[in-house]
Parts: C-alpha cells; structure tokens; sequence
C-alpha cells in the first residue's frame, strides 16, 4: 500500500519557498479572493481566482514564460491546479502530492515555460474547494487564433448551490436514496447533486452575460466545463457550429447544432453570425436535469429574448456516440504499447465509497511506469455511473471504446460511460509522481484517485 508522509525538514523547506513579500514586474499575479455573487435574488459567497484589475482568470501565449504569483486571500489553505497543462511535476498545484498547500496570507510562485496551445482551465486541488467556484479559465493562445475567427469569446459554465459543499457531501454518504437493491443498482444513475442554478461566466439565464458580436462575423466559443459534478448538453439553436478542439487539442472539424461536454473538458466551437443579425443564445442543459445556462450572442440593436432558467424537457444522458466521431489532428506516432494497465471503476454507493481498482485514496498502490514507454490505460467501468477520468502532466489518446479500435481525440480528460471500457495511450515522456482520478467532485473526495508513479523517481525537496 502507498501513503505520502512529509518530513519536518521538507515542511520548513516549502514553508520558506512560498513566503515572498515581494512582487516582480514580470510576474502575473493571481489572487485567490472571497467574493459575494448574486443567484436568483439571493446573496451567496464564493471563492475566484482573478488577477488585480479584476480579469477573471488567465490568457497567455504559447512559448512564453508561466510565471505566476499565487496569493490566497482566504482564511483557510488552498492550492490551485493548472489543469491540462504539460509542465514539471513539482508546478503541477496539487496539496500534499506536488506542493505543499498555500496557507492564508502566504504565496506560490509557479515558473515553467508554455508549450501548449488551447482552451484550459485551473481549480483548487484541496478539499471540496472547486464547488465553492474556486476555478478559472485558462487561455493559451496560439499564433493562428487571430486567422481563425474574428472573436474569441469563453463560455466557462459551473454547477452551483447554496449548500457547503460539506453537507453535499454528507448528504450524498447519508442519503437512503444511495442504499439501493441491485436491481437498482444495475440501471445508470445520472444526477447525484440537486443543484440550485447552473452558472456560465458566473451568470444565471436570469441575467444573462450578452455578447456583443458583428452580422457575418466568425465566432469562437471556448466552451469550458468547470463544473463540480454536472455534464453538460449544449445547444446552439439557430446557429450551427463547427468543433476545431477538445481539451486544447485540434481534431478534425465536424459540425453541428447539439453537443456534448462532460465534467472538466472543454470544446472549442466555430459558428458564423448570419448577416441579417439577431440574439442567438448558447445554452447548456445540466444531464438529467430541466436546469439550463448559457450565453446571448447578439448584434447591436437587436432584440435580446428572456430566457428561462428550466426547461420543459428534462435533458437525456451522454453516449459515446460524440467521441466515437473525434479524430486528432495530429494523433499519437504508430508505435508498438510497451505498458499495459488496467483500472477498474468501482464504489460502494451504500457507504459511499469510490475506488480505482478496487482501493481508495490514500491507500493505494501507484501505477508504475518509466520513461520512454508507450503505455496503454484500459478503463473498465464496473459502476452504474458516467466518470470523467483526468490524469495530471501528460495528453492521451483516446484509442479504443468498448474494445472497437479508434484513432480518437487527444485530451486530458475522458468520460468513461457506465458499464463500459475505454482505452487511452500516450507516451511517458514527463517524469514524476502523477495524480489520475475522477474529476466528480465528490467521487474524489470518496477516494477516486490514485498516482502515475515513474520508475525511479525522485521527488526533489
């Protein structure tokens, strides 16, 4: 069995790392702040991530420097995770894995260069943090994206209530709805959190944020999934898009009018505004819910609807039928696997418990491999629930669904469907100790996670 343990003299070491009292003119700062939003008429308090002049996140260019001051403005510890970026193992922002946390008062300055281009995001790795909207979105910009269209716009959507996030949780370990019979338990299970509202750009359809576009202009969405355990149906109404990216990586464009984005992805979508003008709405409808959100697209001077936060019919269940259709643009190089490892799915949802291979965190074996290999990761979901599989520091592929070959996507993040398998490969080519775990918020807190582990790695002081 595996557990981390950290030396005193480790912990002096990092407690002197993260203090600076001072700021340098090159760095970016971001600060971790408590704020109070507004939700369907009522006051609530959340957690951001901004930088001084209130920007909400962070947009950088490909090829340039990271450098990042981290300050928490929070009276409690936190730590964030820039998620989807290759970087060094010890940038990766995860508590007591990577870093140690970042105490209140205290800072963390994070130096790597970008070697990506994409739509990212970032979000606390510490305790139920991300559902109190403690995330961002993260925008790498490459040298095309000023040829591709003529706005660049982020949609970044969120699932939102005015419960803790601790008494979610305890109510999901407690609930008598999760002390099923088997028959139950063989049927797919979609919604585990009953939401108040869904939020894009920390707006409900209440209060739409309205978008000012031009007639005959060529938009594009970065769609980012930010949400703690809600997958998402999106729909573009009058307008047809064009899909050029998943999870910061190109694909081979397809079209169409609905889409799919489960927990943590994101997809980057092309859509051209018709020259007579008008409002066209952006919606994402919550899986398995009448609860909806989204963005107007509007042309000056033109009529914005009033749109309802439910719907009239409820939203259906993701399928595999979108991934099966995505192929990278630059896919894997044809090599034979050298690694071969299985992870099985599982939980005990009468105590609520989640696993990966049958142990849950912090007390599980690591997944070894060593620099090098070409390794093969075959997802086996035993469960009777969706799980958005992510693993820290590296881009796979998506190779195989329910045992059919596919020469699929690149991501970072992939949706494993009940009762099924898939398969991903990429190359070890990015040493360290590498968290892998279900991106549902409170399937991680109930142990979903395990570690990549290279051989022979030493993680430094």
């Amino acid at each position: 069995m595996f557990r981390y343990s950290f030396s005193l003299r480790k912990f002096i070491l990092a407690f002197c790392f993260i203090f600076h009292d001072h700021i340098r003119a090159d760095e970016t700062v971001l600060r971790i702040i408590e704020k109070k939003i507004s939700v369907q008429g009522k006051e609530a308090s959340v957690f951001t991530i901004t930088q001084p002049d209130g920007t909400f996140g962070l947009y950088l260019n490909k090829g340039q420097q990271f450098d990042v001051r981290l300050e928490n403005h929070l009276n409690v510890p936190t730590s964030v995770h820039w998620h989807g970026l290759v970087l060094p193992n010890n940038q990766d922002g995860v508590a007591f894995i990577t870093q140690f946390p970042v105490y209140p008062g205290l800072a963390y300055t994070y130096k790597f260069p970008l070697v990506q281009e994409g739509s990212f995001w970032m979000h606390s790795h510490v305790n139920l943090q991300e559902q109190k909207l403690l995330s961002a979105p993260l925008i790498l910009y490459g040298p095309e994206d000023l040829t591709i269209a003529d706005k660049d716009t982020v949609v970044f959507l969120t699932d939102f209530t005015f419960k803790s996030p601790m008494t979610v949780f305890q109510s999901l370990k407690c609930n008598l709805d999760n002390k099923m019979s088997k028959s139950k338990m063989m049927m797919q299970d979609i919604v585990e959190v009953d939401y108040d509202a869904f939020l894009a750009n920390n707006h409900t359809l209440d209060d739409p944020e309205i978008l000012l576009v031009k007639p005959g202009s060529k938009v594009r969405l970065r769609v980012i999934n930010g949400s703690s355990a809600t997958n998402f149906l999106l729909h573009l109404g009058k307008l047809e898009g064009e899909v050029i990216a998943v999870d910061g990586n190109r694909i081979q464009p397809f079209k169409g009018t609905e889409f799919e984005l489960a927990i943590a992805q994101r997809i980057d979508i092309l859509v051209t505004i018709p020259m007579q003008g008008g409002s066209f709405p952006i919606l994402a409808q919550g899986e398995g819910t009448y609860l909806q959100t989204g963005v107007i697209l509007a042309t000056k001077g033109s009529n914005v609807p009033s749109l309802a936060p439910k719907t009239a019919q409820k939203g259906g269940a993701l399928t595999n039928d979108q991934e099966s259709k995505l192929h990278a643009m630059a896919p894997l190089s044809e090599r034979a696997v050298d690694k071969k490892l299985t992870v099985d799915l599982g939980g005990n949802m009468k105590e609520y418990i989640w696993t990966l291979n049958g142990q849950s965190w912090p007390e599980v074996t690591p997944l070894v491999v060593e620099k090098g290999q070409r390794v093969e990761i075959t997802f086996v979901n035993t469960s009777t629930m969706s799980h958005p599989m992510h693993l820290h520091g590296h881009v796979f592929q998506v190779t195989a669904i329910d045992g059919k070959p596919l020469n699929g996507a690149r991501r970072d993040t992939v949706l494993v469907m009940p009762k099924s398998t898939l398969s991903i490969q990429f190359d070890a080519d990015n040493p360290g100790v590498w968290p892998l775990h279900c991106h549902v918020l409170y399937h991680l807190e109930a142990g979903m996670m395990t570690v990549l582990r290279y051989k022979d790695y030493v993680q430094p002081l």
